[in-house]
């Protein structure tokens, strides 16, 4: 992790946000992150915060879908602005407890910068820490998307020449292949924005793993994504039969629904 990297423009426009809202008896903390938590903030970089609300002010602003926004009133430099993240304690609690890889991953480096809570940093330091209890299960189901995807829908994709079928096992491919090799090292999932950076900075991985996941995208074939996928389960194999990885998909898939809301795509 690399240390917190702040620009003055960036300070001036933070303090003024600050000054902003202090004054807000709703406004509980504000918390910085993005890139300049991470460390790799450039002078153009916006500025990343989390906005800690009190629960009514949280829950007016969920329901009338206001959790993000940009303040460019408050930037002291061009192009700059503000970009905004509100959320809860609740949030904040359940984050660190069950958050999602991105979410845990979205709070490397954080830290308030204005606070009415005793040891919030605390609780910050809780999140962005590898879910380890999750980890065998994740490489397993991680692996049977791997198998799916290249010995079935791809093979399927190149039978019935469907470009929509080959670009969706592709995607897949990748993602996942990525994912073993972020949880082989302990590494939090980011999301698909800086996936592929993810990847390159891990120190185990398949050789020439960027570059041939790059050509598998441009140029996808049904011969390529077995390839591809060879070459992951020779990186980590969990030893399952191809019938065992039909049905950890299933599970994962095809009844995701099952106690639970179906996922956005699935509605």
């Amino acid at each position: 992790m690399h240390p917190m990297r702040m620009f003055y423009h960036h300070k001036q426009t933070l303090d003024n946000f600050i000054e902003k809202w202090k004054s807000d008896s709703s406004c509980l903390a504000i918390m910085i992150g993005g890139s300049i938590a991470h460390g790799t903030a450039k002078e153009t970089s916006d500025v990343d915060v989390y906005l800690l609300m009190e629960d009514e002010a949280y829950e007016i602003r969920r329901r009338d879908h206001h959790l993000s926004f940009a303040d460019h009133s408050v930037s002291v430099y061009e192009g700059g602005y503000v970009d905004v993240k509100v959320i809860s304690l609740p949030f904040l609690e359940l984050a660190a407890k069950e958050g999602s890889e991105p979410t845990r991953h979205s709070f490397i480096g954080s830290k308030a910068v204005y606070s009415t809570i005793t040891g919030l940093d605390e609780l910050l330091s809780r999140i962005p820490v590898y879910p380890e209890e999750n980890r065998e299960n994740n490489l397993r189901d991680f692996s049977a998307q791997l198998y799916l995807h290249a010995f079935y829908f791809a093979k399927e994709a190149g039978k019935k020449d469907d470009p929509y079928l080959m670009a969706h096992a592709v995607s897949n491919l990748v993602l996942f292949g990525s994912r073993i090799i972020l949880a082989v090292n302990r590494l939090l999932f980011s999301g698909h924005k800086s996936l592929m950076e993810a990847v390159e900075a891990a120190p185990q991985k398949p050789k020439n793993f960027r570059k041939l996941a790059t050509e598998l995208l441009q140029q996808p074939s049904a011969e390529k994504c077995a390839r591809f996928a060879t070459m992951m389960l020779v990186y980590y194999n969990p030893g399952l039969s191809f019938e065992q990885a039909l049905g950890i998909y299933v599970e994962n898939n095809e009844r995701n629904w099952v106690n639970q809301a179906p996922p956005l795509q699935d509605r």
